[in-house]
């Protein structure tokens, strides 16, 4: 039967039908973009109803059967495998919580990141200054699935790890912890506040009950405090942590002028994405991811009535510490400190900031980069003075001021004439603020003496300018007198630093790194927590 013998109706649904094999070579294309860019899915969904459409009712037709039930089927029936097996692909690839060929980060400034590949991290690309919230909506990172679940507070992430969070909030920051909670929808984060509003000091009491807000069904528990300022892709980070080191309680913030911002500081120079807490200071409490078997573990060792002054942040450290649980902190840091009055006392210590904040850095967060060793010596600058913390990795430090290590290690007078002469050359304007400056610059040379050997002094780029920054303004945060002048000069003495670096770095490689003090001498200096009741000052050099 010839096309001119065909009825109008076989006429018609041939015609259909040579349309349709035209649609069917597109297909699959399009069925796999619309997989990956939403906008193809309506075009994609209207080829396949049209083609079943076509398909079902051109059969009914016999002339049509006889016409396409041999050449015509050969040539569709592949197209049909190839764009089954794209959907099939991206379908098994989703149920895996896996990220692969199909992914796309819709909306990437200059197409960055606009499709990622198999095996391949998506980093942020959001503009700086855009809010937590903004981050929880982007898609998480490679293997990682995250979904708001019906039941409890909590995301999923792919088939293993389930995260909850809870903001631990003092009714006079109620609205900012608000924002910040809404900011973590899909962790479907609660704000939670003293349960015993009355029962006397309550900043554990609030703390115990955040970490008991960890949803039924969590695998870790996300606790931040109302006053913080979470990083670009905050909750990619946090997926990203988690999945790196699934067993690790994470602290995301350690202060500038805490021996926790100082180990910072050394992991930094070392090209580190990760540093052990110090086993002999508080654990950062700011923001605390913590696996589910340590949360579990604090609320049976702290009652849900508990009063009395002892903070949060050093029940985590001696709770943790007693299970040997080594606390992990990110380099750089993924939360800051908010400017404003502390609500417990801390405004004593001045401005309270990261020691290296991953907004403030070009290259951002690696969570998947190595971990440093634990460091044995951190360079200290409290109150403008340069302290050191021997045995810095053992439950008892030591402290000893910068002069005292150098004549201890053999090394007195070693880089006096170069520290004499960048000192000069910065011009201070009294003798106290020269005193400033050395000891700025011995903190750096110090710091790059303890460095492990081939790190050059640019390791790590911007992210090392930013701890020397970061090590000036904590070093005088304490005292208004130093910190205002440093404030007003953080440029110069930031470059003060960096030659002190330099220097620290031409002696390491020239004479090697100082060799430890010997058990019988670390016995005779004092505790290194007098380092808070009892600093040393400029004054008394």
């Amino acid at each position: 039967m010839s096309w001119r013998e065909l009825p109008p109706r076989g006429r018609l649904l041939g015609a259909a039908t040579v349309g349709s094999l035209a649609a069917r070579a597109a297909l699959p294309v399009v069925c796999a973009g619309a997989v990956a860019v939403r906008r193809l899915r309506p075009a994609a969904l209207a080829l396949l109803l049209a083609d079943a459409a076509c398909v079902l009712g051109a059969r009914r037709d016999p002339a049509y059967r006889q016409r396409t039930d041999t050449a015509g089927w050969a040539l569709v029936v592949p197209w049909h495998m190839v764009g089954a097996f794209a959907v099939y692909l991206a379908l098994y690839e989703w149920a895996r919580g896996e990220r692969g060929w199909h992914s796309v980060r819709e909306g990437a400034p200059d197409g960055a990141g606009a499709v990622a590949g198999a095996g391949i991290r998506l980093n942020g690309s959001a503009p700086h200054g855009s809010s937590v919230r903004d981050s929880a909506e982007r898609p998480a990172p490679e293997g990682v699935r995250m979904t708001t679940e019906s039941v409890g507070s909590v995301s999923s992430l792919g088939s293993a790890a389930v995260v909850g969070a809870a903001v631990m909030a003092h009714p006079r920051r109620a609205a900012q912890a608000a924002e910040l909670a809404a900011g973590l929808a899909g962790w479907g984060a609660r704000v939670v506040t003293d349960p015993v509003p009355g029962g006397g000091a309550g900043a554990l009491r609030t703390a115990r009950a955040a970490w008991a807000a960890v949803a039924p069904d969590a695998t870790h528990h996300v606790v931040l405090q109302d006053d913080v300022l979470p990083c670009r892709d905050f909750t990619a980070r946090v997926a990203d942590g988690i999945r790196e080191l699934p067993d690790a309680p994470l602290a995301l913030y350690a202060n500038w002028n805490s021996w926790n911002g100082a180990a910072t500081r050394a992991a930094a120079l070392q090209g580190a994405a990760w540093v052990p807490a110090v086993p002999g200071e508080w654990t950062p409490s700011l923001a605390l991811v913590l696996p589910r078997a340590d949360v579990e573990a604090l609320l049976a060792a702290v009652p849900a009535d508990v009063t009395g002054p002892e903070p949060d942040d050093t029940v985590l450290a001696r709770e943790l510490g007693r299970r040997g649980r080594r606390v992990l902190i990110p380099v750089p840091h993924w939360v800051e400190h908010a400017d404003g009055a502390s609500l417990v006392g801390n405004d004593v210590y001045g401005p309270r900031h990261s020691a290296c904040f991953a907004d403030d850095t070009a290259e951002g967060p690696d969570p998947a980069g190595p971990v440093a060793a634990a460091p044995d010596v951190l360079v200290h600058l409290f109150k403008g003075r340069v302290q050191l913390v021997l045995a810095a990795d053992t439950p008892a430090p030591r402290r000893v001021s910068r002069e005292g290590y150098l004549r201890a290690a053999g090394q007195e007078g070693r880089g006096r004439g170069r520290s004499a002469r960048a000192v000069t050359a910065l011009r201070p304007p009294s003798g106290l603020l020269g005193a400033l400056c050395e000891e700025i610059w011995y903190a750096a040379y110090l710091m790059a003496l303890h460095t492990p050997p081939g790190r050059a002094p640019a390791a790590g780029g911007d992210r090392v300018r930013l701890c020397l920054r970061s090590l000036v303004l904590g070093g005088t945060a304490d005292r208004a007198d130093l910190r205002l002048w440093a404030r007003h000069r953080v440029g110069p003495l930031v470059a003060l630093a960096e030659d002190g670096l330099r220097a620290g770095f031409d002696d390491r490689e020239a004479y090697g790194r100082p060799a430890p003090l010997s058990p019988e001498r670390l016995a005779t200096l004092p505790d290194a927590a007098l380092i808070w009741s009892r600093p040393l000052t400029l004054e008394e050099r």
